[in-house]
């Protein structure tokens, strides 16, 4: 049965990170459901086609698209959710159930590559991007603590869910490797099965489809995604 416990984000910042993956090296028995999303500093390269013909676009020229972007931009955030099949998350004995805010201080919009606009939309929705680059994390201690922490390998129990996910595992490889994603899209999805086992594809107007329950507006929580239904 699903609780009706309200959800809170934990902020993960540099100097929390060690505790807050001790907490979900303790939660992911229970709760194996893993949902994704990353902010970043929007894209860069397009495809050089009109608006109409972009749906007919090729898995390879899709793969080619994201591996460019990824391989030039760096991660602002990254949401999780850890959930059970009735869509309960970890609550640690408390009032509240929890999902996981990871601020890294990679991005330096004084030197790197990005989107003007994407980055005034995410200013706006409230990423702080001078305190990311303060007190923020570095995504090779995110990487190394995810590696150890039983959330990823083939032989994990976890199941790995996001919406247009492409590039939140693309840069979740990135970090994870430490180098640009591979050049071949069937190397990329060796590296998929690898870290993240077998894919499935779901489609579904916001989810509804899925039974899929947004707790809060913003596009990078994600991590206040519910999964109501055992069934799936």
């Amino acid at each position: 049965m699903k609780s009706s416990k309200p959800v809170h984000l934990r902020e993960v910042w540099a100097d929390n990170l060690v505790y807050e993956f001790f907490l979900i090296k303790e939660a992911i028995s229970r709760f194996p459901l893993v949902a994704l999303d990353t902010e970043f500093p929007g894209t860069i390269f397009q495809l050089n086609r009109d608006k109409s013909s972009l749906s007919r676009a090729t898995p390879y020229e899709n793969y080619c698209l994201m591996k460019w972007n990824v391989d030039l931009l760096k991660i602002i955030q990254l949401g999780m959710t850890l959930s059970d099949s009735h869509g309960n998350l970890p609550s640690f004995g408390s009032e509240s159930h929890y999902a996981w805010q990871f601020n890294f201080r990679d991005f330096n919009i004084e030197h790197d590559h990005y989107n003007a606009e994407s980055i005034g939309l995410l200013e706006r929705q409230g990423i702080d991007l001078r305190k990311n680059r303060e007190k923020g994390i570095d995504s090779s201690d995110f990487g190394r603590l995810v590696l150890s922490s039983g959330l990823v390998s083939n032989n994990s129990s976890t199941t790995w869910i996001a919406f247009h996910g492409a590039y939140d595992f693309g840069f979740l490889i990135k970090i994870l490797t430490k180098r640009d994603l591979p050049s071949d899209l069937r190397s990329f999805l060796g590296m998929m099965r690898f870290f993240f086992g077998w894919l499935a594809r779901w489609t579904g107007e916001g989810g509804q489809v899925l039974g899929v329950e947004r707790i809060t507006g913003h596009q990078q929580d994600l991590i206040a995604l519910t999964l109501k239904h055992s069934e799936i």
